[in-house]
């Protein structure tokens, strides 16, 4: 019997050498083991590839660092402010965000990334700019459902807390549970 459907394509090398693909390997190595894990030689043999693509991407592996912060900033951040596909009811809006947050774990990295800028002061810039600008737009979301600004403030907090709190959580449960928890969350937010 054949299992040759059942398997995962490879990437193709020119995938594997790209830029987001470092990048992406990179986020891996720092989840499974802190900055420590992000050196060239072992991302280059995960990758399968030389170390001369690492340096056709990046001048250095600290212009690699700062690129992989902005990655992360990015992926988890920018992308969820800027998506213009959410509903245009207020009340909507904020659930489809709070979802979206769950579906696409989108503060997984965020205590590998905390853990790693925690002693590095010049990124942990980029984190507290993350930090203001998620803060932010949660706060605007809650303002355009009614609140007042105070109002609007506290509940950005308890969302915003509470995203990062479930991933210091090692029992997480299912996606489906995980959902429930969070829509739960917001229809207390949501309520005046």
């Amino acid at each position: 019997m054949s299992t040759r459907g059942s398997q995962k394509p490879r990437k193709s090398l020119v995938d594997r050498q790209s830029k987001q693909s470092w990048l992406d390997a990179a986020l891996k190595a720092l989840a499974s083991g802190g900055i420590d894990r992000v050196r060239v030689e072992s991302l280059a043999k995960n990758l399968g590839v030389t170390k001369g693509s690492f340096y056709w991407h990046f001048k250095d592996r600290e212009q690699f660092l700062d690129e992989l912060l902005n990655f992360w900033a990015e992926q988890s951040t920018e992308t969820v402010i800027a998506n213009p596909n959410y509903p245009t009811d207020s009340k909507a809006r904020v659930r489809a965000v709070a979802d979206d947050i769950v579906r696409l774990d989108l503060g997984k990295m965020d205590p590998h990334i905390r853990s790693w800028t925690q002693y590095d002061k010049r990124r942990a810039k980029v984190v507290a700019r993350m930090d203001k600008m998620r803060f932010e737009f949660l706060q605007g979301l809650f303002v355009a459902a009614g609140f007042s600004i105070t109002a609007a403030s506290l509940r950005a907090q308890s969302l915003y807390r509470y995203v990062l709190g479930e991933q210091f959580i090692s029992a997480r449960g299912s996606m489906g549970q995980r959902l429930q928890r969070m829509q739960a969350h917001v229809d207390l937010l949501l309520q005046e």
